[in-house]
């Protein structure tokens, strides 16, 4: 038995990536792309290109009350996503990174009704770095300065990166700290203030750096992706976690378990 999966932002970085990907996944089939147009990549026997638009209308025809939508959009067409999914829920893997606090409720909201994997990085290193931050311990983060560095492809249209927004925040967890996403080295840091600095040059697909600055000593923890495929084989992977799933928020960190 396979699991129907509904792929809106088909023709993107990701989108590209994710398709190139399904025939590593037998239990999963492409059902739909969604995206504005198609593009010179075949679809599969048995999928329907259908535009936005149409998937909010319903003349794109039903689908199954099990397939597993994965949004790889930018922040506009996750809120249409998110205006037919609230008409008609289905499980839903969400990565796309930007998105207002409004539209992050509406997500949230949508777990209540349908299970939801949230997340920035799709990658499994992403996912043990993460781990990694959690484990430093409060009183240690106090004996260094904090700075999150994160590097991706020119085209990239958000910064921060939604990854380095969630490093910051778990470092701040616990403490009174300030996460600074626009600081000016030149001046002071201010106490327990973790500074993020965004980097948009070349064709890097993402590298995230979070740097202990202490008195005569420096830590590290980097992570890097040089090959966009990670990131797809984690949207099929979270896919296949959700089949079935009840209703709630998950993460990557979850489907992993």
């Amino acid at each position: 038995m396979t699991t129907p999966v509904i792929l809106f932002g088909a023709t993107g970085r990701m989108g590209r990536a994710i398709r190139a990907s399904m025939a590593d996944v037998p239990d999963l089939t492409l059902a739909a792309c969604v995206a504005r147009a198609p593009d010179e990549i075949r679809c599969p026997p048995g999928c329907a290109w259908i535009t936005a638009e149409q998937l909010a209308s319903g003349k794109a025809g039903a689908f199954p009350e099990d397939a597993v939508v994965i949004d790889v959009s930018l922040p506009a067409g996750t809120a249409s996503l998110l205006d037919w999914l609230e008409r008609s829920p289905r499980a839903l893997v969400s990565a796309t990174t930007g998105l207002a606090e409004a539209d992050e409720e509406r997500i949230r909201a949508l777990a209540r009704r349908a299970a939801v994997l949230r997340a920035r990085n799709l990658s499994v290193g992403n996912a043990l770095a993460s781990g990694m931050l959690r484990a430093v311990p409060d009183a240690a983060k106090t004996l260094f300065e904090i700075d999150l560095i994160e590097h991706h492809h020119a085209a990239k249209r958000d910064a921060p990166s939604g990854t380095a927004i969630g490093w910051a925040s778990i470092l701040a967890s616990g403490r009174t700290a300030m996460i600074d996403t626009a600081a000016d080295p030149s001046k002071p840091r201010k106490p327990g203030e973790i500074r993020v600095h965004s980097v948009r040059s070349g064709t890097a697909v993402g590298t995230h750096r979070a740097l202990f600055a202490g008195v005569g000593e420096t830590l590290e923890i980097v992570h890097t992706v040089s090959d966009r495929a990670v990131f797809a084989r984690g949207a099929l992977r979270a896919a296949r976690f959700l089949a079935g799933k009840p209703p709630g928020l998950y993460t990557l960190e979850n489907a992993l378990e």
